[in-house]
């Protein structure tokens, strides 16, 4: 795993399921390979459940994901 800068807020980078949007790392794909990644990053499974937490509250139990 190589790790390259964090894309910038706005970037278009954050649309590449290649990196890691919490931190910026390369990874081998965006399914398999973010979950792997954030399984074994403790500072990205944390970002990660932060993120789903909000996407839930503001669904309001509306998404099944």
């Amino acid at each position: 795993m190589t790790t390259d800068s964090h894309p910038p807020r706005d970037s278009a980078d954050w649309d590449t399921p290649d990196c890691c949007p919490f931190c910026g790392a390369t990874l081998p794909d965006g399914g398999g390979g973010f979950m792997d990644h954030v399984d074994e990053t403790p500072v990205c499974d944390e970002r990660f459940r932060d993120w789903l937490e909000r996407v839930r509250e503001d669904m309001e139990g509306e998404w099944g994901g």
